[in-house]
C-alpha cells in the first residue's frame, strides 16, 4: 500500500510538501493515520526509516530519513545526525558531555547529536542548554 502524505488547507487544496500526518500499519488493527505531533523521533537504518511515537510503539517504513527530513515542518523537526531527525517538542535539554554533544527526550532516550550540526541544534534549542 502506498505512504501519500498530504494536508488539507481550510479551502480544500491539498499541499503535498509538508505532512502532517503519516498512514502507517500497524499489524494488531491495520492501516492507520497518525498525527506527526505525536511523533517523537525518525532514525534512518540502511534506508529505511524507524518511526517513534509517543505511546511508545514505532514503526519500521520503506523510506529513507531524507524523505520524512524535506517533509516535515522545519518548526517542529530537527536533524541531529546523519540517521536522526528529533521533534523538538519533546527535547528536554541539550549538552555537552565527555561523548559529546547530546540532547535527552522526554522519554528519556539520549541521542548523539553530530559535532557538524552541533551549533546549529545548539543554536535552535539554546533555551535546553545545560552547558
Amino acid at each position: 500500500m502506498n505512504n501519500s502524505f498530504a494536508i488539507s488547507t481550510s479551502e480544500g487544496t491539498s499541499v503535498s510538501d509538508i505532512i502532517l500526518s503519516v498512514r502507517v500499519n500497524d499489524l494488531r488493527i491495520g492501516w492507520q493515520s497518525k498525527s506527526i505531533s505525536d511523533l517523537i523521533m525518525i532514525k534512518g537504518v540502511r534506508g529505511y526509516s524507524w518511526l517513534y511515537w509517543n505511546d511508545g510503539s514505532k514503526q519500521m517504513m520503506a523510506y529513507t530519513i531524507k524523505h520524512y527530513a524535506n517533509q516535515l515542518p522545519i518548526d517542529d523537526f530537527i536533524r541531529v545526525h546523519q540517521n536522526c531527525v528529533i521533534n523538538r517538542n519533546f527535547v528536554q535539554k541539550t549538552q555537552l558531555t565527555h561523548r559529546g554533544p547530546m540532547l535527552r527526550l522526554a522519554t528519556g532516550t539520549e541521542i548523539i547529536i553530530s559535532r557538524r550540526r552541533w551549533s546549529m541544534v545548539k543554536k535552535e534549542l539554546q533555551h535546553l542548554y545545560w552547558g
